[in-house]
């Protein structure tokens, strides 16, 4: 039986300027980016996507799980996303599959 499935962490917070949809104006959020990642035995394999949890710090508004990307935070998209990048760690198995691969094509070069 293999497992596998998705799992997510955090990859950073920090406060930006969002557009909410209950005080209908451009207001300081607090904002955590997750990194959800493909796992197999609960080995990260690849990272798949970001999410977004925003709370409102005028209104108090909670939204969870939202798309992060440019429509969410406009014109602070771009320094936001170089800031939360997908930790190393959901690397993993596309580093130990590549080493592998290396591994058989040096040892096929000494035969």
């Amino acid at each position: 039986m293999i497992i596998f499935g998705q799992s997510e962490t955090i990859a950073g917070m920090d406060e930006f300027f969002v557009k909410c949809p209950v005080c209908e104006g451009s207001t300081l959020a607090d904002v955590m980016v997750t990194s959800k990642y493909f796992h197999i035995f609960w080995i990260p394999i690849f990272p798949v996507d970001k999410d977004a949890n925003i709370i409102c710090k005028t209104c108090g508004v909670k939204r969870f799980g939202l798309d992060f990307n440019e429509k969410l935070i406009g014109d602070q998209y771009s320094d936001a996303k170089a800031k939360f990048r997908h930790p190393w760690f959901t690397y993993l198995g596309v580093t130990l599959f590549s080493l592998c691969i290396l591994a058989v094509f040096i040892e096929s070069l000494r035969n």
